[in-house]
């Protein structure tokens, strides 16, 4: 499953969340990641407000291809990233702490951000087309089930304090949201 959603870059707080749950979170195992999960949509779903733009996708693949597809999606989410500042695999931490400020008008300015998830089980994701249905999807995906947790990803950019995409940034790098 992937869904992603692009904020008004007055969602700097959710950036902050974000970037301490990377630093503090144990991914290296599948609980660690299923809490990561679960900070990762309550976060989002406390800032309806700010949704702007979403997609959501959901597929199936045989479980012997599960991880071949499921990196291949992140290297194309990853590839989109100008720098990584703030990483956590597998409980291994960096962050880079000398990112600079940028400056942002939060009213037409925009961060992105994108779950990737792989689960055993199948997800009825409803969609992203109107907030409705995203706030639906962010429930769904936060109630995976650490058992059912394969793999996950939690991309956000722009990462550096105070920077954010303009709307042809954003929907140039994510030309499948749509507006919620």
């Amino acid at each position: 499953a992937q869904l992603q959603v692009g904020l008004l870059a007055s969602a700097r707080q959710l950036q902050d969340d974000l970037r301490r749950l990377a630093s503090s979170a144990d991914t290296s195992h599948s609980a660690g990641l299923q809490a990561v999960l679960q900070e990762t949509t309550l976060a989002l779903l406390r800032h309806p407000d700010l949704w702007v733009y979403a997609n959501a996708e959901v597929g199936q693949v045989p479980f012997a291809s599960a991880e071949s597809t499921f990196t291949r999606l992140t290297m194309a989410e990853r590839s989109k990233l100008d720098r990584e500042l703030t990483t956590n695999v597998a409980g291994r931490r960096s962050q880079d702490a000398g990112a600079s400020a940028g400056d942002s008008d939060a009213t037409s300015d925009f961060i992105a951000v994108t779950v990737l998830l792989a689960s055993r089980r199948p997800l009825a994701l409803k969609g992203a087309d109107n907030a409705d249905q995203l706030r639906q999807s962010l429930q769904v995906l936060g109630a995976v089930s650490a058992s059912d947790l394969i793999a996950l990803e939690v991309i956000w950019q722009p990462d550096g304090a105070g920077e954010a995409f303009s709307t042809e940034q954003l929907l140039t790098a994510y030309p499948d949201l749509r507006h919620v």
